[in-house]
């Protein structure tokens, strides 16, 4: 059966609608450890510690292989621009391999996995019914990192939000670049984890 004009329509307000809020940008991308200008925008980068993310969203995002990172996207004389996530891409140390932002449904998946060989049921449960005991969990964490990640939007006014992606090094005071791929251009952020006292 085709899919009807309206609710063709209305595709693009569900994807905004999980695309979640973000957080309030800094006062400018200078106010980031790591910035630069791309085109009509201006961009700024934070490398957020362990700690911090497990205090932000109460997982140790840090144990199952990810790093976070806060990034505020400024249009530059209120030109329109895209934010997107998937912009950016992370590269770490002297591998110059890169890996693309994780979305916060496969960060939750990844954190609370489904029991292995027992898929979930029509209903809801385990083979045939029943609790689903990390699917509440995995619900709730992935409604966390969905709202504060970066917006999916094309807007005039600074936006920012977190980003998160696999690690792609097991050297922890290994420099990150982060990537920027976007329309207006291209740039690349580095930022250092903070050194251990």
């Amino acid at each position: 059966m085709p899919l009807r004009p309206a609710f063709l329509c209305l595709l693009p307000a569900i994807a905004v609608a999980f695309a979640g809020d973000g957080i309030p940008p800094r006062g400018s991308a200078e106010e980031y450890p790591a910035h630069q200008t791309a085109g009509k925008v201006a961009i700024g980068a934070a490398y957020i510690p362990p700690v911090q993310v497990r205090k932000l969203f109460g997982e140790d995002l840090d144990k199952h292989g990810y790093v976070v990172f806060e990034v505020g996207v400024f249009p530059i004389d209120s030109k329109q621009a895209n934010v997107s996530a998937g912009d950016f891409k992370l590269m770490q140390g002297k591998d110059t391999s890169t890996v693309r932002a994780a979305t916060p449904h496969g960060v939750a998946a990844d954190v609370w996995p489904e029991p292995p060989g027992q898929p979930w049921d029509e209903a809801g449960g385990i083979g045939g019914g029943g609790p689903r005991p990390t699917a509440g969990k995995r619900t709730v964490l992935e409604r966390q990192l969905e709202e504060k990640s970066l917006p999916e939007v094309k807007t005039s006014k600074a936006a920012a939000g977190y980003i998160f992606f696999p690690k792609t090094s097991k050297d922890k005071r290994a420099d990150y670049e982060l990537l920027y791929f976007g329309l207006d251009g291209q740039i690349s952020l580095k930022l250092s984890p903070p050194a251990k006292p």
